[in-house]
């Protein structure tokens, strides 16, 4: 319940969906929580911290939430922004929301303020940037799609352990972002026909054509006109927490909550107290400065990604904890948009438009710059356009059909116009030295600002960015720019009539002066490489999972990892990185399999989560079943084989509870059935002297007595100590048996025929009357 936006008097009048005269606020309700929320749930602490929401930050997360099921994980994510949209701006009616221009900020009294709603401008530079999207999805609900794999050269100086784990997922990736499967109606007639004239053209150039990877699920008939969906790790973030909040077990009840995500909610400092590890986060939420501590909100063994781009996660980490070498090797994209228009004879193409002509495809290739092979690439977008962008009808949902008639009567019946964007690698500087010594102005790089008029809202310096092409960068943004041409050139044939080139707001007959087409070298938003990966600690600021060498529990995720960049757009292979690093961090907090027996209830109910009715109440070392049916299930470990001991005694004749074994997670498969999945999925171990069978409505039922796998094999005998008095079970589980031992007796030996699960979570019942709990201990096998 919230506050609501007009605030009454009373601090109890609260509400769920807040409703203003212009709409009701759902969506933003049921995928953010609040302050009190987080750290006040009643829940388990949180094991992951996620600093950021945008394109790989909300992508870790929910690989983290997914990944993580097995152990219970609980995940919080902080967003400096609010909830803007749950998806790409294009797979909704024309809002007219869009990327901001850049603007050049040195100073604070530079800086133009909020820009399109959601963009700022956090950092200071000599060059222009568009700044960061405050919002959740940030700037992967806004980006232009294309997800061009890095080639096997671009890749040669990475770690190998990681370009192989890389490649290995990047159709996985790919597939989940829809950039597998070309969009349908980019190659129709018009784009095959395209695709047919650029590679008639590239040959002699050193160029390769392919289609364009672009993440985009497209429908027929035609365009993007009516079925549409743009990749955006909004929309998996949101989705992964309305499942999370829709299960039945957790509505209302925030203490079970796995995913968290708090807007408004700006970290302003990591503290590690003078260890290897991050042990408080200071966070301004709503203008109000809270922390989040170890031990506290946060378990002691917590870990913390970094995702808020690479500019900004390398100011946090050279506030909280600096090193030789952070903001060093600064790499973005030189870019360049070689416009033109060719006659449709030119390209073989109909004298008029049949349908709606809207295509792409990638162009690849090389120039030897700055002592070594270099590459580019060229996002060509094509269409019977009566002006000259392309891309207008291309990336827009219009479910008019009139409309979409208009767009296609309006459709140039002599020209297609084509943009050739070229896209070329920038080389990094590996520089390993300390981060506020003196720099090198013609080096890219970024550290913090010194100016008392360069601090923040916080009071804390901005990143200062020093972003500058080199003289081999220039070399090759000759070389591509000139490939553009080239290209152009021989797809209009020999004629010079068949070509006109756009610059300078006109078409004009000879192709631009050099530099004219340019775009400024901050203006691509891949902004990759200060805080590379690497396996030496000497030559590299993080390891093969996206962890500081120097520090214990913080990881990165976004392009800041990059060790080069290549020609490509960072989006696929950061998101690759994202999902390492997501399977890094649940691989180590689980916990590994140990003969050493290990003690699961320690004085209180950490780790252990209540499904169902009824609970267990904490008498010092004894836990006791009150209400039901229900289930207390231990969460954050799943045993394969292994040798169970505990104490029970029951206070009535007629107790009933039992010991649940190898269920799966109940947190994931089986929402509408809460604890009734152990029953269904995993082996109970059953603790009634009476032996009453429900199904007989009869007693004295060795299927169904203390002792017997319930359901599946009866007990032997009746082992039980008199009422009031402590009995063992003793409980060994392999990968073909269960015998169950009480008091010493063996009461039963049940050989598994593999139909469930061959490892899972363990349980205690509360079924009837009052059964006591202790010394509950595990051990593996073999």
């Amino acid at each position: 319940m919230l506050r609501r936006l007009f605030q009454s008097s009373n601090p109890a009048d609260t509400i769920a969906v807040q409703e203003t005269t212009l709409s009701h606020d759902l969506l933003g309700r049921y995928a953010c929580a609040t302050w009190d929320e987080v750290a006040n749930n009643g829940g388990q602490p949180f094991d992951v911290v996620v600093v950021g929401s945008g394109m790989f930050g909300g992508y870790c997360a929910e690989k983290l939430y997914r990944f993580g099921e097995d152990i219970n994980l609980r995940v919080l994510v902080l967003e400096a922004g609010a909830l803007l949209l749950p998806g790409h701006v294009q797979n909704f009616p024309r809002i007219s929301l869009n990327a901001p221009g850049t603007a050049t900020v040195r100073m604070n009294g530079d800086d133009p303020g909020t820009r399109n709603v959601v963009w700022g401008s956090p950092w200071h530079s000599n060059q222009g940037f568009p700044g960061l999207a405050y919002n959740v999805g940030g700037r992967s609900i806004f980006w232009g799609g294309w997800s061009p794999r890095l080639t096997d050269a671009d890749l040669a100086f990475w770690p190998p352990e990681v370009v192989a784990d890389i490649v290995a997922s990047y159709k996985s990736i790919e597939d989940e972002m829809a950039v597998s499967k070309p969009t349908s109606y980019m190659m129709g007639p018009f784009g095959q026909k395209l695709m047919a004239a650029f590679n008639g053209a590239v040959g002699g150039l050193g160029l390769t054509v392919a289609d364009a990877p672009l993440a985009i699920q497209g429908t027929p008939p035609e365009g993007a006109l009516f079925g549409f969906d743009k990749y955006s790790s909004a929309n998996l973030l949101i989705d992964a927490i309305r499942e999370d909040i829709d299960r039945r077990w957790t509505l209302n009840d925030d203490s079970r909550r796995r995913l968290v995500l708090l807007p408004r909610a700006h970290v302003v400092s990591l503290r590690t107290d003078g260890t290897s590890t991050v042990r408080r986060i200071e966070v301004s939420v709503n203008g109000q400065r809270q922390f989040l501590n170890a031990g506290h909100e946060l378990t002691p063994t917590f870990r913390l990604v970094l995702a808020a781009g690479t500019i900004e996660t390398t100011r946090l980490a050279l506030l909280s904890f600096p090193s030789n070498g952070m903001g060093s090797n600064l790499m973005a994209h030189i870019r360049s948009n070689t416009t033109v228009r060719i006659k449709r004879s030119a390209l073989g193409l109909p004298a008029a438009p049949a349908g709606l002509e809207t295509a792409a495809l990638i162009v690849r290739g090389t120039a030897s710059a700055g002592g070594r092979e270099r590459r580019f690439h060229l996002q060509v977008t094509a269409a019977a356009s009566p002006g000259p962008n392309p891309e207008t009808n291309m990336f827009t949902a219009i479910p008019d059909i009139d409309h979409y008639d208009q767009i296609r009567a309006a459709q140039d019946p002599n020209w297609v116009v084509i943009i050739l964007r070229g896209i070329g690698e920038m080389g990094g500087d590996q520089s390993f030295a300390p981060p506020q010594g003196p720099k090198d102005l013609a080096k890219s790089w970024l550290n913090l600002a010194q100016n008392s008029d360069q601090l923040d809202e916080y009071s804390v310096p901005r990143a200062w960015v020093n972003l500058v092409p080199t003289m081999a960068d220039g070399v090759l943004w000759d070389a591509m720019d000139k490939a553009a041409v080239d290209v152009a050139q021989k797809l209009a044939g020999k004629s010079a009539a068949n070509i006109q080139y756009f610059y300078d707001g006109a078409w004009r007959p000879a192709p631009p002066p050099p530099g004219k087409v340019r775009d400024g070298i901050g203006t691509t938003h891949h902004e990759a490489g200060t805080l590379w990966m690497g396996t030496d600690p000497a030559s590299s600021l993080t390891d093969l999972s996206g962890r500081f060498h120097h520090v214990d529990n913080v990881h990165v995720a976004g392009p800041a990892l990059f060790p080069t960049i290549g020609s490509a757009n960072p989006s696929l292979t950061a998101t690759a990185l994202a999902r390492r690093t997501a399977r890094s961090i649940v691989e180590s907090l689980t916990p590994a399999p140990s003969a050493i027996p290990k003690t699961l209830f320690t004085g209180t109910l950490a780790g252990w989560q209540m499904a169902g009715a009824g609970g267990f109440n904490v008498f010092g070392d004894v836990l006791e079943t009150f209400g039901g049916l229900g289930l207390l299930w231990y969460t954050r470990e799943q045993f394969a084989n292994f040798a169970l001991t505990l104490d029970w005694r029951a206070s009535s004749p007629t107790d009933n509870s039992g010991v649940f074994l190898r269920f799966p997670a109940l947190n994931s498969s089986n929402p509408a059935g809460d604890w009734m999945l152990a029953v269904d999925r995993g082996y109970e171990i059953q603790i009634d002297d009476t032996g009453f069978n429900p199904d007989t409505n009869k007693t004295g039922d060795a299927l169904h007595q203390t002792g017997a796998v319930y359901g599946f094999a009866p007990s032997s005998t009746l082992a039980s100590k008199p009422i009031g008095q402590w009995n063992t079970y003793d409980i060994q589980v392999t990968s073909a048996r269960i015998v169950v031992r009480l008091n010493g007796t063996k009461v039963t030996d049940f050989k598994m025929d593999g139909s469930r699960p061959a490892a899972g979570h363990i349980g205690l019942q509360n079924h009837t009357g009052r059964v006591q709990f202790r010394n509950i201990q595990i051990k593996s096998l073999a």
